[in-house]
């Protein structure tokens, strides 16, 4: 597994744990968030050597990403007075944004 593939499985996961961060922190969403299966699953996915596979990786974290910004998360990201959304928040970015750009790129590595 090349270093952009971990990279994006590395966003996966992180982007997962700003989810359980945000729901132990009193974020109201199911008792299993859709978007935690999908990231998950999708991070699994990385570990098969299939040259399409990081394009999975890639549309989960941008469905969370849309997910986000359209719940209306992306406006806790400058609240810190309940301390374990906003933590969470930002991990779902932060894990977004990497698994967005090494997907990209273990998507172009795999020429």
């Amino acid at each position: 597994m090349n270093a952009a593939r971990k990279a994006a499985m590395t966003g996966l996961v992180v982007a997962s744990a700003g989810l359980v961060v945000a729901k132990l922190g009193g974020l109201a969403m199911p008792a299993v968030p859709p978007a935690l299966v999908i990231m998950l699953v999708a991070a699994a996915l990385l570990f098969l050597r299939w040259r399409w596979v990081p394009i999975v990786a890639v549309l989960a974290a941008l469905a969370e990403g849309i997910g986000f910004v359209a719940s209306g998360s992306f406006a806790r990201l400058g609240d810190a007075a309940e301390f374990g959304i906003f933590a969470g928040s930002w991990l779902r970015l932060l894990g977004v944004v990497v698994a967005v750009v090494f997907g990209v790129a273990a998507l172009k590595a795999a020429d």
